[in-house]
């Protein structure tokens, strides 16, 4: 039998395909780069080989979350007219192309294979926790990122909480929203959602404590409904435990919960030497910065040369200058302009969240408001391992959804 290459291309299930790779990529995320960045070859290889690109675009031209990221990534682009610093640009702009991501995954995306991608990701989550408490329990010896005090190896333990937090919040949800009625199921949710709990606590990241904390509010608040005292009341005993609980039996939580107090309380001139005053200073510097460009910024990849200047005069000086504040990496590059642009994504997002009618209606509300909230301590959509959760979860949660029978047809 002669194989032609033609004939084999229109009987091959892209769509089949492309969904594997995808839960693939899903599945890697919290612990393999390389593997993420072999799916979404495969994933464009694929796109490429079926040559069908106006039925894929048309797919998600009607979505207004594939017209913000490609604005957003024009912006990217035009900011090189009127940048400082093109070498950096250039890296900003390897990073701000990726919101690209967001429509061509949802091409490959329908409603009905939401649960198995999620479940790809929680998997994921699965062997990043086994490997996490290994290394907790003393069972392997730290490699990778990790370190006797915090077991987070594959990434650096800011960002790890990020994922452990959404972890969380989903297993949260489908207990609240989606409850399994298979007793030997709910026991599992259960006991992985403990497990994650504590994990969160362990690896010190207090963005994504702080964030689960967020999602955790939303959640309830969307259980509750109108009965929202009740919500309240329940997410106060319920933090109020998780808190006492970390505080009490984690050394590491109530170390850092105590810094993190005494660093507020005590921030003045000078004392930008510690992790929450630096944070305050590069907000203080940053604001600034943006204040000598409001409109249109200073140009793509021109934050660290606008800091430079801004720092120099400023009583809160900083040996660090990588910035931890998404909002004001967008407002110095780009000004309002980009500030309203990207705000635009949340805004979109929390709108087609609350007017979502299926199961994952509370947890598409909660999603934006979790960014909104730990965007503040750093630049978590200009970093791999948080951008491409944010890409990936954000495909799913919010894509078209066409049917099967009118998808790529």
């Amino acid at each position: 039998m002669t194989f032609r290459l033609h004939d084999f291309l229109t009987t091959f299930d892209f769509d089949k395909t492309a969904l594997w790779f995808l839960g693939i990529l899903g599945f890697s995320l919290s612990f393999s780069p390389a593997l993420v960045s072999i799916s979404l070859g495969f994933i464009l290889l694929l796109f490429l080989l079926e040559r069908r690109y106006k039925a894929r675009l048309a797919l998600v031209a009607g979505q207004p979350l594939s017209y913000i990221a490609l604005a957003l990534v024009a912006l990217h682009i035009v900011g090189f007219l009127w940048t400082s610093d093109t070498d950096m640009a250039g890296q900003t702009f390897s990073r701000g192309w990726k919101f690209l991501l967001i429509p061509f995954f949802m091409m490959y995306m329908r409603r009905e294979n939401v649960p198995f991608l999620l479940a790809a990701f929680l998997l994921g989550m699965v062997l990043s926790e086994l490997t996490s408490y290994l290394l907790w329990l003393g069972v392997i010896a730290p490699f990778g990122k990790a370190t006797d005090a915090i077991p987070s190896p594959f990434m650096s333990y800011p960002y790890y909480t990020i994922y452990a937090s959404l972890t969380a919040a989903l297993l949260v949800h489908f207990l609240l929203f989606d409850r399994p009625k298979d007793r030997w199921r709910l026991l599992a949710v259960i006991g992985f959602l403990v497990a994650v709990l504590v994990n969160l606590s362990i690896t010190g990241g207090r963005g994504g404590q702080v964030g689960f904390f967020v999602l955790l509010f939303v959640l309830l608040m969307m259980y509750f409904g109108r009965r929202w005292l009740n919500g309240v009341v329940t997410f106060v005993l319920a933090s109020a435990l998780l808190f006492y609980s970390a505080y009490q039996f984690i050394p590491v939580f109530q170390e850092r919960a105590d810094l993190a107090i005494e660093e507020v309380m005590h921030f003045e001139e000078g004392g930008q030497n510690s992790s929450v005053g630096i944070r305050i200073a590069l907000n203080i510097n940053y604001f600034n910065a943006f204040l000598e460009a409001p409109l249109f910024g200073h140009g793509t990849g021109s934050y660290l040369d606008a800091y430079a200047r801004a720092n120099e005069r400023s009583a809160y000086q900083t040996h660090i200058t990588q910035p931890h504040n998404m909002y004001l990496v967008m407002l110095v590059q780009f000004g309002l302009l980009g500030g309203t642009l990207f705000m635009a994504m949340f805004g979109y997002m929390l709108w087609q969240g609350w007017h979502s009618t299926d199961a994952l209606r509370a947890f598409r509300v909660a999603f934006p408001i979790f960014w909104l909230t730990v965007m503040w301590v750093n630049w978590y959509l200009y970093s791999h391992h948080t951008f491409y959760a944010f890409l990936f979860l954000t495909s799913i949660l919010y894509t078209p959804g066409p049917s099967k029978e009118n998808h790529a047809t």
